[in-house]
C-alpha cells in the first residue's frame, strides 16, 4: 500500500499540468496581453457606445414598413383615390385627404395626426440622416404599383453611408 501511494505521489508531482507554487505568467505575457485590450477598447469599443451608422438601418425598416402598409391599403381600398407618398429631406409618409373626399389634398400635405403614427417616418433631428429625392409625390393603384416615380422607384437614406429602398415596377418594396 505504501508503494502505491509513494508511485501515485511521483506521478502527480511530474504531471506538466500541476503548477508548482513559483510558476505563472511572465512579464512579457502580461505586457502583450494589456497591449491587445487596449487595441481592442480603442478600436471597438466606440462602436457599441454610439448610434453612428446604426439610425439609417432603423429609418429603413421603418420606411420599407410605412410604404408596405399605404401600398395595402391602396389594393384594399380601391374606391379611394388618395394614396399619394410624399417625400422630404426628413419625412415621409402619406398625403392628406381632402375632408370628405377620396382625393387627395393641394398642394400635398402629410396626413392628418390619425394617420401620422401609422404612416409617417419623421427623422430625429439629433440624427444626421435625410431623405432623397426630396421634394418627391408618387402614388399608388389599386394593384400596389407605383405611379408617378421612375422606373425603378428608389429612395435613398443617407446618413454616414447611403442605404436604398427600391419600388419595382410591379409592386415590391425591397432594401438594396
Amino acid at each position: 500500500m505504501i508503494n502505491y501511494l509513494k508511485k501515485n505521489s511521483d506521478v502527480s508531482s511530474s504531471n506538466p499540468l500541476n503548477m508548482s507554487k513559483g510558476a505563472g505568467f511572465t512579464l512579457i505575457e502580461l505586457v502583450i496581453v494589456i497591449v491587445i485590450l487596449a487595441i481592442l477598447s480603442v478600436t471597438v469599443a466606440p462602436k457599441f457606445f454610439s448610434s453612428n451608422g446604426f439610425s439609417e438601418y432603423a429609418y429603413r425598416i421603418d420606411v420599407i414598413a410605412k410604404l408596405r402598409l399605404i401600398q395595402t391599403r391602396a389594393m384594399q381600398q380601391a374606391n379611394d383615390n388618395c394614396h399619394q407618398v410624399m417625400i422630404t429631406s426628413t419625412k415621409l409618409g402619406k398625403v392628406k385627404k381632402k375632408v370628405g373626399e377620396g382625393e387627395c389634398s393641394t398642394p400635398p400635405e402629410f396626413a392628418d395626426q390619425s394617420e401620422k403614427r401609422a404612416t409617417l417616418v419623421e427623422i430625429d433631428s439629433n440624427d444626421n440622416v435625410t431623405f432623397n429625392p426630396s421634394g418627391t409625390v408618387f402614388s399608388f393603384d389599386f394593384m400596389g404599383r407605383p405611379q408617378n416615380c421612375s422606373n425603378p422607384c428608389e429612395i435613398v437614406i443617407t446618413g454616414e453611408q447611403a442605404l436604398t429602398v427600391r419600388i419595382e415596377s410591379e409592386g415590391y418594396i425591397h432594401a438594396l
